[in-house]
């Protein structure tokens, strides 16, 4: 293997935290870092300091349904970087399902959102079906989401409709494996 050095670290972290009212509150964070020194534009940015630091909080009730979102910049490269966090209140009423990551998409493409902001929206939906599934919330609603045709089987590979998990789990949804 050959010698490597260091160039740029992005972390993202996801946490979901239970309400007193019962709804759950997702955080994400991103942080991007460099092992040395970057002159932007406005500012200087030391070695191992976050250029980039954007943290997105949905909170979603047990069906998924975004009730609140905020945004906020912590550390950006730009000053105008922080115009774009009102934007994102346009999730609120938004549910996370098959689909979701694509609406995200189309809702803050270009200069309509912030890149990194909606970076982390995909892995707080999935962060989402984390948490539900392991509190036994998924498997409660798994036959509604089901009926409304949201529902995550089918959605990877884990969790295909021929597959072990969905035959032992999710009769009702196993489906013959195609010859």
């Amino acid at each position: 293997m050959s010698g490597r050095r260091p160039l740029h670290l992005r972390r993202i972290q996801c946490e979901a935290f239970e309400r007193e009212d019962g709804l759950i509150d997702l955080d994400g964070l991103l942080v991007d870092t460099k092992p040395q020194p970057l002159q932007l534009v406005h500012r200087a940015v030391p070695a191992g300091q976050a250029i980039h630091q954007m943290r997105v909080r949905l909170t979603i009730d047990r069906e998924r349904r975004i009730v609140d979102a905020r945004v906020s910049s912590d550390h950006a490269p730009y000053p105008d970087c922080r115009g774009v966090e009102a934007a994102y209140r346009q999730l609120v009423g938004l549910r996370i399902e098959p689909g979701f990551t694509l609406a995200v998409k189309r809702l803050f493409r270009g200069t309509a959102g912030c890149t990194h902001m909606t970076e982390l929206l995909p892995t707080l939906a999935s962060t989402a079906f984390q948490v539900l599934w392991a509190s036994g919330d998924f498997a409660d609603t798994e036959a509604a989401a089901g009926a409304r045709g949201h529902s995550p089987l089918g959605g990877c590979h884990a969790l295909r409709l021929d597959g072990a998990v969905v035959r032992t789990h999710f009769k009702e949804h196993a489906r013959e494996t195609p010859p």
